[in-house]
Parts: C-alpha cells; structure tokens; sequence
C-alpha cells in the first residue's frame, strides 16, 4: 500500500469522500488508482496518478473557479514518501527530502499529524528536525516538513503551506 494523499472528512462520511474523490480525479484528468480507510474516523489515504502536489493544485483551482465544490472533501495533504512507522526511518526521509526541497537559505518548521502512535509529540519533532540543516521559522516557515504518522506508515512531505488543500480556507479566499 503506498498512498500519496492524505485525506480528511465530516465523521461517518469516508464513503462518499471517496467516491467524491474519484470524481474530483476525473474532473482534473488526474486517476486516483484506490482510497483506503485508515481506521481512524473522518481520515482516508489515496494513491493519485503523478505528482500528489500537482492534484492538490488541480483540485484548488477546480474549486476557486467553482466548477466543482467539494462536500466530502474537508482537507487534502500531498505526500512524497511512505515509510515504517520507526523514528529512525522518519528522520532519514525528511532529511533526504530537505535537502532536495529546502534551499539553503529557506527556513522551515515541523508539522506532524500523528493518530494511533504513542511518541511524544515534541521528542518527535526534535528527533527528525536534527537531520534538517536549515533556520526554523515557526511562524513564516518557506517550506513546511509535513508529517503524517500511523501506527505502521509514515507519510512525508516537504511543501509550502498553500501546497495543502483547506476547503474552509479556499473558500474564505473568495
């Protein structure tokens, strides 16, 4: 199973945001090859054809030229690499990603979405922020290290904050 998208829903609505998003991939002439439930109420993962960030994109611009609003689809968050769930395997994705993704002279910050795991939040953070050697700007951040951590997969991400999808927020931009 490897998933590029991370998914939110309404509770108890996981079955039409899926079929919400098929039709979003068909509307943009982008496949999504298959959406799994991940256990945890209201949270889906995809596999999208091609570059996940390219569909978010995709999906922005269908919505702010209200072709198509989204009822299921809440938020929607690329991912460049799945890995196993072990603090190890995290810091040397984000590390080899940030240095691909994150000039030198770009700040960054840390945002992890954990469900299902025991980690301390902050000894996560600090763990996998030793293997960026960049400045950390928490508020102003050029580029965010996204988490996404499950009980056995990780996704990660190096992105800038507009790379995510935010129904509320896409539709407050009008």
């Amino acid at each position: 199973m490897s998933w590029n998208l991370v998914v939110s829903t309404g509770w108890r609505q996981e079955r039409l945001c899926m079929e919400e998003l098929y039709r979003i991939g068909e509307i943009v002439g982008r496949r999504v090859e298959e959406v799994w439930f991940t256990g945890f109420d209201g949270l889906l993962t995809a596999k999208v054809d091609g570059d996940p960030v390219e569909f978010v994109k995709l999906l922005k611009d269908v919505v702010s030229s209200n072709y198509y609003i989204p009822r299921y689809i809440l938020r929607a968050t690329p991912i460049m690499v799945v890995v196993k769930t072990d603090l190890d395997e995290i810091q040397k994705a984000v590390g080899e990603l940030a240095e691909r993704y994150i000039a030198p002279q770009e700040s960054f910050k840390i945002e992890l979405k954990k469900r299902g795991v025991k980690f301390d939040r902050m000894s996560v953070i600090e763990y996998v922020a030793k293997a960026v050697n960049r400045k950390v700007n928490l508020t102003h951040p050029d580029k965010v290290v996204w988490i996404e951590m499950f009980p056995s997969r990780t996704g990660i991400s190096v992105i800038r904050e507009e790379d995510n999808f935010s129904l509320m927020k896409n539709r407050s931009h009008e």
